[in-house]
């Protein structure tokens, strides 16, 4: 496949990352939660989910900036499973929440 199909492609994903970004950044401001309970603040599970989540939206940003910089490097399809795999997670992590739900 020619290089520009892999731009065109990875624009497209970093849009999408943007966007995963911009989306997230409600649950990651909402992460202080996880120390609602008293005495919360004392477990070290509290502490995991509160950066897991607080971590979330810059899972997206890196993921677009690892695939630019592997595609500036020529490592075309490298770059294309980088940007995408924050997306995949937040799918996968998404489709979890619905199954839980349901």
């Amino acid at each position: 496949m020619p290089k520009h199909y892999y731009r065109i492609i990875l624009i497209l994903l970093t849009l999408l990352c943007g966007a995963g970004a911009v989306l997230t950044m409600p649950f990651a401001l909402l992460a202080a939660m996880a120390f609602d309970a008293p005495g919360s603040e004392h477990q070290v599970g509290a502490w995991v989910v509160f950066f897991v989540i607080l971590s979330i939206p810059l899972w997206f940003v890196v993921g677009a900036i690892i695939g630019w910089v592997l595609y500036l490097h020529d490592w075309l399809r490298t770059s294309l499973v980088v940007a995408t795999t924050p997306l995949a997670a937040a799918a996968i992590g998404w489709l979890l929440l619905l199954l839980q739900a349901g």
